[in-house]
């Protein structure tokens, strides 16, 4: 929770992130195609205690072989590869063992909202067509920003970073930069939301403008954009944002199956991430009203 200095401070930012996203939408910066790079994932769980350390090697090496990360270990940070690794072992979690919904053609047709770069898609993807000696079903997946022409120091662009994070993740995921609330959208079987911005300071350090800052509109366009019977996933940084997530979701015709923490030792600021929470929404048949702002 930012201090009241804190958000103070967040909040003189708010005139340069306008002009800044202003800027960066119009010249749509791309530098082109990417090559990940990699980093040998020795001494990923070096920082831990021994017996915490070899169970999560033990965790981390279940998780690869199931979901088949092969190509994610040789094209990923150390960071990468840890934050797919429990992003994975999170979502299984929140699934709980339940059966997760596809079209009639036994395709599972995917977005995630708000993606940034985008770095986790080879887990999102792995854990939506599911793993182990089953079969796998196939998946379409989109992953949709609206800040994608953030330049990097490598001189990409935001969009750059995500284009090839999903490339490696496979060829049923694909990147768009847009506007989610503006953009109409088949319904799906999932919509993932990880982390979305309820509340102005996450949002302006991020670097996004106030107008962007519509937490009922963004709730209220992915509730829709959820076929009935398919599945919301979100996202929290702490109990007090889930909290205010529930409130904004009483509204809309979703329903809680299951919630779990999402903090993991797994990644390597575990302690910052102690209070994030995971939450599965059931979409019911009624149809929302339109999204309005308040």
């Amino acid at each position: 929770m930012p201090s009241l200095w804190q958000h103070s401070l967040a909040l003189l930012r708010a005139p340069g992130n306008q002009v800044a996203f202003a800027l960066r939408r119009r010249l749509q910066w791309s530098r082109g195609a990417l090559a990940l790079g990699n980093e040998a994932k020795g001494g990923l769980f070096a920082a831990l205690p021994e017996g915490e350390r070899r169970a999560a090697a033990e965790a981390a090496e279940r998780l690869e072989r199931r979901h088949d990360l092969t190509a994610l270990r040789r094209r990923s940070t150390q960071l990468v590869f840890a934050e797919n690794l429990a992003l994975l072992d999170r979502l299984s979690a929140l699934q709980d063992g339940a059966e997760l919904p596809c079209g009639d053609d036994g395709v599972v047709r995917a977005i995630d909202v708000g993606c940034g770069a985008f770095a986790y898609a080879t887990a999102l993807q792995r854990w939506l067509r599911g793993g182990g000696t089953g079969p796998r079903r196939p998946v379409m997946l989109r992953g949709i920003e609206v800040d994608g022409f953030g330049i990097y120091r490598d001189g990409h662009s935001r969009a750059d970073h995500a284009r090839a994070h999903a490339a490696l993740a496979g060829s049923d995921v694909r990147f768009q930069v847009a506007d989610f609330t503006r953009l109409d959208v088949p319904q799906q079987d999932v919509v993932t939301l990880l982390f979305p911005f309820l509340s102005s300071y996450p949002l302006l350090r991020w670097g996004l403008p106030l107008t962007h800052l519509r937490p009922r509109l963004l709730l209220s366009r992915a509730v829709a954009a959820v076929r009935p019977g398919g599945w919301l996933v979100v996202g929290n940084q702490s109990g007090a944002e889930f909290e205010r997530l529930a409130e904004l979701l009483a509204e809309l015709p979703v329903a809680l199956s299951h919630r779990v923490s999402f903090a993991s030792a797994l990644l390597p600021y575990a302690e910052r991430a102690a209070g994030r929470v995971g939450s599965l929404w059931r979409r019911q048949n009624a149809l929302p009203e339109a999204g309005t702002e308040g």
